[in-house]
């Protein structure tokens, strides 16, 4: 048996594309997906499967969603060493401790491919203030100077300079799913 974490992109953002979490288990745990738990409302679910290929995961659940609430959205299918190697991997911290209460600054940023490096020059030369970025095969990784909402670090500004699908989670959330996925 195959533990996963598939990550979508997307929903319950400002009152579009709402799927309740409750309605989504069901839905995956009738169609074969097993131990299905998610995480808060924005997309996040630890499940099982026999199923060897991300692709065919991906393509599944993607399906599933589109026939049942009508949405087309994208899918990310990480499995637990994806994950601790993008936690390891992170090159604003050296621990596995959640950021103190406050405004969250360190976000881990999915990407669907390794971006070219022309593309991450891109990326490099936008706007974006005293924000950090760092990007490793293909996760980006930013720390922000302040709050998020001040921030010009956008998912649709990563995507739209790297030419590629993306989604973010913040560090407290990323420590989450890996510890539902143990």
């Amino acid at each position: 048996m195959n533990r996963y974490l598939a990550l979508l992109r997307g929903i319950n953002v400002s009152g579009k594309n709402i799927i309740r979490m409750e309605s989504l288990r069901t839905l995956m745990e009738n169609n074969g997906f097993r131990s299905v738990k998610t995480y808060i409302q924005s997309g996040n679910v630890v499940f099982e499967s026999d199923e060897k290929s991300k692709d065919k995961l991906k393509n599944n659940l993607s399906g599933l969603i589109k026939d049942e609430y009508g949405f087309d959205i994208t899918v990310f299918i990480i499995n637990k060493n994806e994950l601790e190697t993008s936690i390891d991997s992170n090159p604003f911290t050296e621990w596995r401790e959640e950021e103190p209460s406050g405004f969250k600054k360190l976000y881990v940023t999915f990407l669907s491919d390794i971006p070219t490096s022309e593309n991450i020059e891109k990326l490099l030369q936008a706007p974006i203030g005293n924000d950090l970025i760092e990007i490793v095969d293909n996760i980006l990784y930013f720390k922000l100077e302040s709050k998020a909402s001040d921030s010009k670090l956008s998912n649709n500004l990563i995507e739209t300079k790297l030419k590629l699908k993306a989604t973010t989670r913040n560090w407290n959330t990323t420590l989450k799913l890996l510890s539902m996925m143990e």
